[in-house]
């Protein structure tokens, strides 16, 4: 175990966006190269997955950053925009049992209400609206 500490000593070896889009991508054109049985994407998915060993095991830090730092740069927005999504979906499965999402009838607004209180009276905070609903 001392000579892989050894190893990993120096190195870049982080959690970064682009390590993560890195292998988000190999893993999407490993499945689409299954169900389309193309040997070029294979080549694609593992030609991403060396890039990945190569970025992590590097000991060029600061280029590995650089690299980093242009890649929230320029996908920062379409990246963050993903993962609201995606917490979002989290955040609903985790309350699905104390909870219910419903939304504003007049603005659309997306409200959380605790799960069996019987019927309440609503108050959208965005629009003001009012409204009853059973949970």
């Amino acid at each position: 175990m001392e000579w892989l500490k050894r190893f990993l000593a120096g190195r870049y070896f982080r959690a970064d966006e682009l390590s993560f889009a890195l292998l988000i991508l190999m893993i999407l054109l490993g499945i689409i190269g299954l169900a389309v049985k193309a040997p070029v994407i294979y080549l694609l998915s593992d030609l991403l997955f060396l890039i990945f060993i190569l970025r992590n095991f590097s000991r060029r830090i600061d280029r590995r950053m650089a690299e980093n730092a242009k890649f929230v740069q320029i996908f920062g927005p379409f990246y963050r925009k993903i993962g609201g999504f995606f917490q979002k979906l989290y955040h609903r499965f985790r309350d699905r049992k104390t909870h219910v999402y419903l939304k504003c009838p007049s603005c659309k607004q997306t409200l959380r209400l605790p799960r069996g209180k019987g019927k309440l009276k609503v108050s959208c905070p965005k629009c003001k609206t009012e409204f009853y609903k059973t949970t």
